[in-house]
């Protein structure tokens, strides 16, 4: 599932890969490619009743842009700090508890996050980032064989 702004720079990654995804073709087709189009509402009707669900998004985590972890909602906090909800901002760690709380979480959440290089207006990735989308599909890849 792929969190992400297209049009403010490294925010946009999730969909990039999502789009990489889908055009790879070697997913099963029991796997549901979701791009959220920024809307983290629309992200947490997706989860109900899903075995796996695997975010794909930008994240400020203090690593050198470019560099990505995978990990699960309890190895993570959130710093935001929003003042109500909104469609094209949100607070994935959030919204994953909000899904606990209503009994519509996935029964495996995992996420991917990617230290951006910039978050500003204007569509495409940086440098650092689009010289590994490659390794960034591979270990997304390597997350489904593993379903």
């Amino acid at each position: 599932m792929a969190l992400g702004n297209p049009f403010m720079g490294d925010e946009g990654v999730g969909p990039a890969l999502l789009n990489r995804l889908r055009d790879q073709s070697v997913l099963s087709p029991q796997v549901d490619l979701i791009d959220t189009a920024g809307s983290i509402l629309s992200a947490l009707h997706a989860l109900k009743g899903r075995r796996k669900v695997v975010f794909l998004d930008c994240a400020l985590m203090g690593l050198v842009p470019g560099e990505f972890r995978r990990f699960l909602p309890d190895q993570a906090r959130s710093e935001k700090n929003l003042p109500g909800l909104s469609l094209h901002e949100g607070d994935l760690m959030g919204m994953l508890a909000t899904a606990r709380l209503l009994g519509e979480s996935a029964g495996e959440v995992v996420i991917f996050g990617f230290e951006p290089a910039r978050v500003e207006p204007g569509e495409g990735l940086s440098e650092i980032l689009t010289s590994r989308m490659e390794e960034y599909t591979r270990e997304i890849l390597r997350e489904f064989e593993n379903a």
